[in-house]
């Protein structure tokens, strides 16, 4: 059997084995109770369900150590971890597991109706090959021939398996600006990844100051792109991961003073909800261990930022730019964020950033340009959609379409992001996917979904409607109608009837003069 490679959890549960890797609430497991989990699932998932190299596995639940169990698992033999948000509805799932190609489901029980609706979209899975995690709510008889976690995880025996590179495969949807999510995929047989990985993730080490023994608070959903990967840093150098099922801002405060934590990523919605806690709950938890509160995801509002710098005892605040397809690009750190103000930071070593103008000129400091970056942690493509790679790319450099600027000392500032895009406590909303399925309703005419100004998430979806002659609908009849094939957080949580959208002269609709109208009260656009 050979020697585990540097870089992977093989080698960090050989260095640590005794050390606690996983806590979730009353449930604690050393990196060597992890790693032996992690191989008997690996077992059953090779000899059961044939999963082996290249091989995609669905899965879909809350925050959970469940999920470490299924990743370690999955880099143990190579295979390729495919999120599906907890969110989405049936067919929403059964999209991204058809889609990706997955030869296995891992659900978390009270989802297992959802996906038993979804089976006949989900040809290449058979009927038994669905793992149900938890022991929460009843299944109600859906997915009957599932395999239960804990038994895949009893039946397989414990052999030394090993990953055989440091780099993993991993398809993650973001969804387009064509209505269908899109799979964001990193091929871990790209030279491209093989090669400039170690550098990209010192770079990463360094910009956040990661130190080993770290124990960090996983708050945000598993299945987006960032906290998997700042909690799996903490891994990587043989720290602990505390799990916390759902966000709550008490509960987070309690565990952070309790867990005695020294490190988490939040997005901003969760700090405000922390900073609106009253003084006497703040005043209870001590703070004093956190070293880096790692923001991102979403505009972080200046006034919030400096609140929470007066809330956390120590110079802890550092935020990012970046994104699913490019990685971490940008990093500010606690000495500069309110010397700064709006920035998300300079250039993350291992990052190349090009300002260009419509023409593909580079911009000078302090003018405004599409924002493409080039580093060894870029996507190998979307999966099986060649035509979307193709047109977010530039001369080896990608861009999802974010505008920035940079200041002569060379920080970084984004001024407007991927047009029509909404973000709405952190997740990524897209517009064309709302309006596809709006569009599908007789009685609508035209419509435009557009986010707008909530105090608490940063923005929220609207829908405007335009109805055909003769027609009434009213709020509730849209997100009725709605309900079905989107998942709640995208469905509007406001709708306008109009008698006609704004166009222009060549059949362009007017979203920005849409947006005006609801934002100009804010005072702000992003």
């Amino acid at each position: 059997m050979p020697d585990p490679v540097p870089g992977t959890l093989d080698f960090t549960a050989r260095q640590n084995s005794g050390s606690e890797a996983l806590v979730q609430g009353a449930r604690r497991s050393t990196w060597r109770e992890w790693e032996e989990r992690a191989a008997r699932l690996a077992v059953t998932l090779r000899d059961r369900f044939g999963i082996e190299s290249g091989d995609r596995v669905a899965w879909m639940m809350h925050n959970r150590v469940e999920f470490y169990d299924l990743a370690f698992a999955l880099q143990k033999l190579g295979a390729v971890p495919v999120a599906i948000g907890y969110r989405l509805t049936g067919p929403e799932a059964a999209y991204i597991v058809d889609n990706s190609d997955s030869k296995l489901v891992v659900s978390e029980d009270r989802f297992a109706p959802r996906l038993e609706q979804a089976k006949n979209d989900m040809p290449k899975v058979a009927d038994d090959a669905f793992l149900v995690v938890g022991d929460g709510p009843a299944r109600e008889g859906a997915l009957p021939k599932a395999m239960p976690f804990e038994s895949a995880v009893e039946q397989g025996r414990h052999q030394e398996l090993v990953a055989q590179t440091r780099s993993a495969s991993s398809i993650i949807y973001t969804s387009g600006t064509t209505g269908r999510p899109k799979g964001a995929f990193r091929d871990a047989g790209d030279p491209r990844l093989q090669q400039g990985l170690q550098e990209f993730m010192i770079g990463v080490v360094q910009g956040f100051r990661y130190e080993p023994g770290d124990k960090h608070l996983l708050v945000c959903p598993l299945y987006h792109s960032a906290p998997p990967a700042l909690a799996g840093i903490t891994h990587l150098l043989g720290g602990c991961v505390v799990v916390q099922g759902r966000f709550d801002p008490e509960d987070a405060l309690r565990v952070i003073q309790d867990e005695r934590i020294t490190s988490t990523f939040m997005v901003p919605t969760m700090l405000n909800r922390i900073a609106s806690l009253p003084p006497e709950t703040l005043a209870r938890y001590d703070l004093s261990s956190m070293k880096r509160l790692i923001v991102g995801a979403a505009p972080f509002p200046f006034p919030l930022k400096r609140r929470v710098v007066e809330i956390f005892p120590n110079p802890c605040v550092y935020e990012f730019y970046g994104a699913t397809e490019t990685g971490i690009n940008t990093i500010i750190g606690p000495e500069d964020q309110l010397r700064k103000p709006g920035s998300c930071g300079k250039i993350c070593p291992a990052n190349e950033i090009r300002l260009l103008d419509d023409e593909g000129r580079e911009v000078a400091p302090g003018q405004v340009g599409t924002l493409y970056v080039k580093n060894p942690l870029l996507i190998s493509g979307y999966y099986k959609n060649k035509q979307a790679t193709e047109e977010s790319l530039r001369d080896g450099f990608f861009t999802v379409g974010d505008i920035a600027r940079v200041d002569e000392d060379g920080f970084y500032y984004i001024v407007d992001r991927k047009k029509d895009m909404i973000i709405s406590g952190g997740v990524n909303i897209y517009p064309a996917e709302i309006e596809q399925e709006l569009r599908k309703h007789p009685a609508i005419y035209d419509c435009a979904v557009i986010g707008v100004p909530n105090e608490e998430w940063g923005e929220e979806v609207k829908a405007v409607v335009q109805l055909r002659e003769g027609q009434r609908l009213s709020e509730q009849d849209v997100n009725d109608f709605l309900a079905a094939n989107l998942a709640d957080y995208k469905r509007p949580r406001s709708v306008d009837f109009v008698k006609e959208l704004p166009y222009n002269p060549s059949g362009k609709l007017l979203k920005r003069e849409l947006r005006q109208r609801y934002w100009e009260a804010a005072g702000r656009s992003i």
